[in-house]
């Protein structure tokens, strides 16, 4: 183990190298020095006024350019919400709860220095609490080498308004040639040939549009979207997109309509490596003209745990209610898949920015896109074909903040980052949306 680069981290004398800030003397907390069995610990209490904020501030030794692990132990006593009132930042990066909070809590973080701006400080705060008070000890920081972070490449796709050059397996299911109307067969094909070319690049990953086993087909040869809908394994679009999945070994995500007994949705189906399906998301928020057709409104939303981190899926106009791409970020979803005919990308980029996730659009009419976990797209295709990108699933830049070890992300997701006298918004908010619903 490295040494511990906290100056005076048992805390003794004065304490030497610490000292006691708050913005003004009549907002400060109240603050000592305790001696007990795990050695001393700075202590900051409440004084009945909600608004009262101070910290203890100290130095570590850090230099840029380097990986370091940081850790405090906390002890709370009569305080409300500690997730809202205890923090601390070493080097301007916030430390989290190892575990849930419990009277005896370890926070830790992973970070690199990177910028002067960061600095070598180490900062152990109290905010908006009336009641109780923190106890702090231990403070450690180390150097460790750079952890080997996660990269996995993404690939989405789009199928043009026309026909396409095809191949010639793709051509003899046609039904004429290019000039002639595209049939469900020859979708299939512009499917298959669509995943041979993503599958050159070796992705971890594919997803391809919403209705994609009909996008394109001409409306004519559909005599109703009941009779274009398959089951999953075995209808002739999942065999299609199954052989593929597992001939590149990559993930593949699919728009399709799914039947289930004398219901059909609009569904996401999920293709593991081997081809096999492994998760369906049924969209949950349908368009009006869908339930005309006959469509159900799924209920559920499921994240998957995949080998390289967790993804969540979403359709269409589900990305018109924030809800869902919230509670996605609060359930860990790290990529967030959207097949969709229509939509608006700076809704994508919304959400993305809002929820700290990546987002991937594989679309019918506006651009595929591949945006970052800070509103920045970073690949599209506004034609035919297929664009990709690789993630850093352990770096996920937040506006103008990197989190090296995406502990957090945006406010809407840490309470921490809040930086709220308290949660009554939250509770307002979901307060209202109940009544709006009844």
């Amino acid at each position: 183990m490295s040494d511990n680069l906290v100056k005076n981290p048992a805390f003794l004398g004065a304490p030497d190298n610490w000292e006691f800030v708050t913005p003004r003397d009549e907002i400060a907390t109240g603050h000592s020095v305790r001696d007990g069995a795990n050695g001393r610990g700075l202590v900051l209490s409440a004084n009945g006024d909600k608004h009262a904020f101070s910290w203890w501030r100290g130095e570590a030794d850090m230099q840029i350019g380097h990986w370091y692990r940081a850790s405090v132990r906390v002890k709370t006593r009569n305080i409300a919400n500690p997730a809202n009132s205890v923090f601390v930042e070493i080097g301007q990066h916030l430390l989290l709860p190892r575990e849930p909070w419990a009277e005896e809590t370890v926070l830790e973080q992973v970070f690199p220095v990177l910028t002067d701006y960061e600095g070598n400080k180490v900062e152990l705060y109290l905010k908006a609490s009336e009641t109780g008070e923190v106890e702090y000890y231990d403070p450690q920081v180390e150097r460790v080498p750079k952890p080997r972070h996660r990269i996995v490449r993404v690939a989405t796709t789009r199928f043009g308004v026309s026909p396409p050059a095809l191949s010639a397996d793709a051509a003899r299911v046609w039904n004429g040639g290019p000039d002639a109307p595209l049939t469900l067969e020859g979708q299939r094909a512009r499917i298959s040939d669509m995943l041979d070319q993503a599958g050159k690049l070796r992705p971890d990953i594919v997803c391809l549009t919403e209705f994609s086993h009909t996008c394109g087909v001409d409306p004519k040869l559909i005599p109703d979207v009941y009779s274009t809908a398959e089951e999953a394994p075995d209808g002739p679009t999942c065999r299609v997109i199954s052989a593929k999945a597992k001939e590149y070994g990559m993930y593949v995500i699919a728009g399709l309509v799914i039947k289930d007994g004398k219901h059909i949705y609009n569904t996401a189906v999920l293709f593991d490596r081997q081809g096999d399906v492994i998760g369906q998301y049924r969209k949950t928020h349908p368009m009006f003209g869908e339930l005309k057709l006959g469509i159900s409104c799924g209920d559920s939303y499921p994240v998957f745990d995949l080998d390289f981190g967790r993804i969540a899926m979403h359709i269409c106009y589900d990305e018109w209610i924030p809800e869902v791409s919230r509670y996605y970020a609060h359930r860990g979803a790290e990529i967030l898949f959207l097949p969709v005919a229509g939509g608006k990308p700076i809704t994508w980029r919304t959400r993305a920015l809002d929820n700290g996730v990546y987002f991937v659009s594989s679309s019918i009419n506006p651009p595929s896109m591949i945006i970052n976990s800070s509103g920045d797209v970073i690949a599209q295709t506004h034609g035919q074909g297929v664009v990709y990108a690789d993630l850093n699933l352990d770096f996920r830049p937040t506006n103008w903040y990197g989190d090296p070890t995406l502990s957090y992300g945006m406010p809407c997701t840490i309470p921490q980052m809040r930086i709220a006298v308290d949660d009554h918004l939250v509770e307002e908010l979901g307060r209202k949306l109940r009544e709006a619903w009844r």
